[in-house]
């Protein structure tokens, strides 16, 4: 970007300094959790939506293409810049109002989940989608990728809580859809959940909150073998018993995260499952879990029900991308999902992989739901090791899409996944998401490159 451009775009922004190129004290905006790097020509901090219009507007005019970015907490690639591009971050479009009488969030997208959570709390409300990430990542980026949580078997994923979208097009212009017209006309709303940055820049989301649920009990169950846990998981849900959480991790990725904080129980275990059981289920739904966990020949079971305690061993989920990164130089996360019967065979599927690959590889997830994050970790960034790691995530893709499964359950395609999509969906459904594509934004002006290959 020349002097004078730059010095334009400043121009129509109401703080000039809004506009940054500096990226060498700037270079984790051309990246974000994968570790993917591009390149672009400048960066733009939006501090409102008159930002948002102004920046795209000057980008068509000036043929260069923008990459919306939250928090750039994602593990798809989905806000990775590319060469002639301007990020355009909302992370300081972060109003949030509560309104209790009709328990919605009013939010900008820059806010922070964890901080959304704070505050409805405050009026005894609660905002259930939690990812492992809440502490840091932002709600335009949630509903960008479609993100999940902890607590998605029982409450649901972000999209279940997304009541209206308000956004800037490519042209320029602001669309609203949800809750203030959902009476008549196409539901937009869930065309723009999950839509990566492709079709609008968000700038207002409205979602819907619940009254507290006061938390259950939670069980710390280690096993012999992956499948006997993940049995554990597809014998609990065909009980009919829908705890809090149920959260499932591999012995590999136990020892993980037990090597980054040192937890009771950990120690030399084949799988674990991290559970808390609904309150209103009581004394029942407590031993109901426990007699199906010693059924699949579970060989250690901790029960805690204070709380304070049982948020120490949470931490050993929270920890575990944290841990995993810090255990080898790549780290890559991929987030498959299967239908919940079939999750036992992709465990077994997983452990497999492990044996048989020269990598490590190890998975971990939300049990409930059918969603496994699956961690490649290497130490050696050459040529071969890279294209032996991509491989064995063509491997796992191919396996999940045979078990009737999904290629992300809530990461994103992005830039990471772009080139499996055919794996699941034949061309023709493929050519209708470009003809989609192409009716918001003919001239591919947002986030180009992701999702699909050209």
């Amino acid at each position: 970007m020349t002097n004078a451009s730059l010095k334009e775009l400043s121009s129509i922004l109401k703080n000039k300094s809004a506009v940054q190129t500096d990226f060498k004290s700037l270079g984790n905006y051309l990246k974000d959790a994968t570790e993917m790097a591009g390149e672009c020509e400048a960066l733009v901090l939006a501090e409102s939506e008159t930002d948002v219009i102004a920046t795209i507007n000057f980008a068509r005019q000036n043929k260069f293409s923008i990459v919306p970015r939250g928090a750039g907490t994602g593990l798809s690639g989905g806000c990775v810049p590319n060469k002639g591009s301007i990020i355009l971050s909302t992370e300081k479009i972060n109003h949030l109002q509560i309104d209790p009488k009709k328990k919605t969030a009013t939010v900008g997208p820059g806010v922070i989940t964890k901080n959304l959570q704070i505050e409805a709390a405050k009026f005894n409300l609660s905002y259930p989608p939690d990812p492992a990430s809440y502490a840091e990542c932002s709600i335009g980026g949630n509903v960008a990728e479609g993100a999940g949580g902890l607590r998605c078997k029982r409450f649901g994923v972000t999209k279940d809580y997304v009541l209206s979208i308000k956004g800037v097009t490519a042209e320029g212009e602001i669309i609203q859809t949800g809750c203030y017209n959902d009476e008549s006309g196409f539901a937009l709303i869930d065309i723009f959940n999950a839509s990566e940055g492709t079709l609008i820049v968000m700038t207002e989301i409205v979602l819907r909150l619940i009254d507290i649920v006061p938390p259950g009990d939670t069980f710390l169950v280690a096993f012999d073998t992956p499948k006997d846990a993940a049995q554990t998981v597809s014998d609990i849900t065909g009980a009919g018993i829908i705890p809090n959480v149920m959260e499932f991790l591999d012995g590999d990725a136990a020892e993980c995260s037990n090597k980054y904080e040192k937890t009771e129980g950990l120690d030399k275990v084949a799988a674990i499952l991290l559970m808390e059981s609904a309150r209103e289920g009581g004394v029942e739904q407590v031993e109901a879990i426990k007699k199906l966990c010693q059924q699949n020949k579970c060989t250690f079971f901790r029960h805690e029900s204070d709380p304070k305690n049982a948020e120490r061993l949470w931490k050993i989920r929270r920890n575990l991308s944290k841990a995993a990164k810090q255990m080898s130089k790549i780290r890559i996360s991929e987030d498959v999902a299967v239908p919940i019967s079939k999750f036992p065979d992709l465990i077994e599927f997983v452990s497999y992989m492990n044996e048989t690959s020269k990598l490590r590889i190890n998975s971990f997830g939300h049990a409930g739901d059918g969603n496994l994050h699956v961690n490649i970790l290497s130490d050696d960034d050459s040529k071969a090791e890279r294209k032996l790691i991509e491989l064995e995530i063509e491997r796992l893709m191919r396996k999940t899409v045979e078990l009737g499964g999904t290629l992300t359950g809530e990461h994103g395609i992005g830039l990471a996944k772009r080139q499996y999509l055919g794996l699941e969906f034949d061309r023709q459904t493929i050519a209708y998401m470009h003809r989609l594509k192409e009716v918001f934004d003919p001239a591919n002006l947002l986030n180009p490159g992701k999702m699909f290959l050209s």
